[in-house]
């Protein structure tokens, strides 16, 4: 009942920004995709890959590949992660470099960390690929273009045993994201979440947790309830309120190497137009201290 009450109260309290950045489903199992401050939280090297085909069967649909790795240096408290990315929907494709910076503290029975992330992104636009309706358009015969942008992020990470806790400010700089045609701008957002888990006997455990982000602009948030099953399988679902319910799924090939999977299924009228998104992941942890654990984790 506690962990209901808290995640409504996040959903009251919480002013989230339009979704300018590529979607994540499975944020749950790689908090790095969306927090700075998560770079070096456990002991362990986390390798990561995913791909995202988002409204398969809608023409100029988003499609998403990200490579992520972060770890821990200088005796834990500071932790360092990469992520390179390739976001394309329509004419207009983005490429990025992430670098994170974070240092952990100790705070009570768990670790809060402070993260920043700078970004270097080429925004690429086709204008070429697109059928035009209005002859005039500004964009007619501009051809190819492409903008180079830095952006920068700042956020906050907070776990203990059983439940965890991010904040992140997106899009600092507000950087220019076309070229001189038109001009748009990365606003920034804001994205919060929060998770808790409950053990069961028998190496089981539940998990509920809200992931809220938006902008003055628009908002949503995820809600996913999940099971860990033996410690070797997570099957959740996620509730989308911008309009999507989400099948989750995740199995430790061994203890270090884990692979999943998640569909989303559109409960709006884009329903009739695709026939949903996929999302496949691969982590693999990688011992750089004889204390890490490589055990199966909650989070």
């Amino acid at each position: 009942m506690k962990v209901i009450v808290l995640i409504i109260s996040i959903l009251s309290i919480i002013t989230v920004c339009a979704q300018q950045d590529f979607l994540k489903s499975q944020y749950m199992f790689n908090l790095f995709s969306i927090n700075p401050a998560y770079a070096g939280s456990r002991d362990v090297m986390e390798v990561s890959i995913s791909n995202r085909a988002q409204w398969v069967g809608f023409e100029g649909a988003p499609q998403t590949q990200v490579l992520s790795i972060h770890a821990p240096i200088t005796k834990k408290k500071i932790g360092f992660g990469v992520q390179l990315f390739n976001d394309k929907i329509g004419p207009r494709q983005v490429t990025g470099l992430n670098t994170a910076y974070a240092y952990h503290i100790r705070l009570g029975k768990g670790k809060l960390g402070f993260g920043l992330r700078a970004s270097a992104l080429n925004f690429a636009y086709r204008w070429d690929e697109l059928n035009y309706q209005i002859n005039q358009d500004v964009v007619i015969g501009q051809g190819n273009q492409s903008a180079l942008s830095i952006n920068f992020d700042y956020g906050m990470y907070y776990k203990d045993r059983l439940q965890f806790a991010g904040f992140e400010w997106a899009h600092l700089a507000q950087t220019v994201v076309t070229p001189s045609t038109i001009e748009a701008r990365l606003i920034p957002h804001i994205s919060a979440f929060y998770g808790r888990a409950i053990e069961i006997k028998d190496k089981t455990a539940l998990k509920a947790s809200v992931l809220c982000r938006g902008s003055k602009a628009s908002n949503f948030a995820d809600i996913n309830v999940s099971a860990f099953i033996k410690q070797t399988f997570w099957l959740g679902l996620t509730y989308r309120t911008s309009g999507a319910a989400i099948f989750i799924a995740e199995y430790y090939i061994k203890p270090q190497f884990r692979i999943a999977y998640s569909y989303d299924y559109q409960l709006n009228g884009l329903a009739t137009h695709q026939s949903g998104s996929h999302e496949v992941f691969l982590g693999y942890d990688v011992r750089i201290f004889k204390t890490a654990n490589l055990s199966p984790r909650i989070f």
